[in-house]
């Protein structure tokens, strides 16, 4: 490496000398020898939070929450502010949380109990905008596709019928 090409400089973080070439110094992007000094300089120069003066004033302005001391420590489930009716611990989309909620988790066409991904809501009249519980049905996949949305297929087991997003996405 040519250092003679280079400019000598001192790190403003760490005071260590390093090289950079005229054209970074006349920049002005040779003020450290490295990202770590680089940021570690910015937090304690440019963070009003890390300045003593403001320090203090954060502290008389603000109560002590951490661990223990915060309100919300230790708060799950009913005791949680965000707990409505229990669909926070529930995933997915809201007509599963309600169908889930009101209803035991076994298929209404079967009667085989299911859980986690083998648990589909069917919507009775189709539409996904009807979210009513009486409208919401909790099946297994397998009666989900082969009783409730039922589709023709051909001799390699591909569907060829059924509805039209499926015929735009074979054609």
């Amino acid at each position: 490496m040519n250092r003679r090409r280079k400019t000598e400089l001192e790190c403003l973080q760490c005071g260590k000398h390093f090289f950079v070439y005229p054209s970074h110094f006349k920049r002005g992007n040779a003020r450290f020898c490295s990202t770590s000094c680089a940021v570690r300089y910015r937090n304690l120069q440019a963070n009003p939070a890390k300045r003593p003066e403001a320090r203090v004033r954060i502290s008389r302005n603000h109560a002590d929450v951490s661990g223990c001391r915060n309100p919300m420590y230790g708060r799950r489930g009913p005791a949680a502010p965000g707990y409505i009716d229990g669909r926070n611990a529930i995933a997915g989309d809201p007509w599963r949380k309600l169908a889930l909620l009101h209803k035991p988790p076994v298929c209404e066409v079967c009667g085989r109990r299911v859980s986690g991904r083998n648990m589909h809501v069917h919507h009775k009249d189709k539409d996904r905008n009807n979210n009513d519980v009486s409208n919401l049905q909790i099946v297994c996949v397998r009666c989900h596709n082969l009783v409730l949305h039922p589709r023709e297929r051909d001799a390699f087991g591909r569907f060829i019928g059924g509805d039209a997003v499926c015929q735009e996405r074979i054609g």
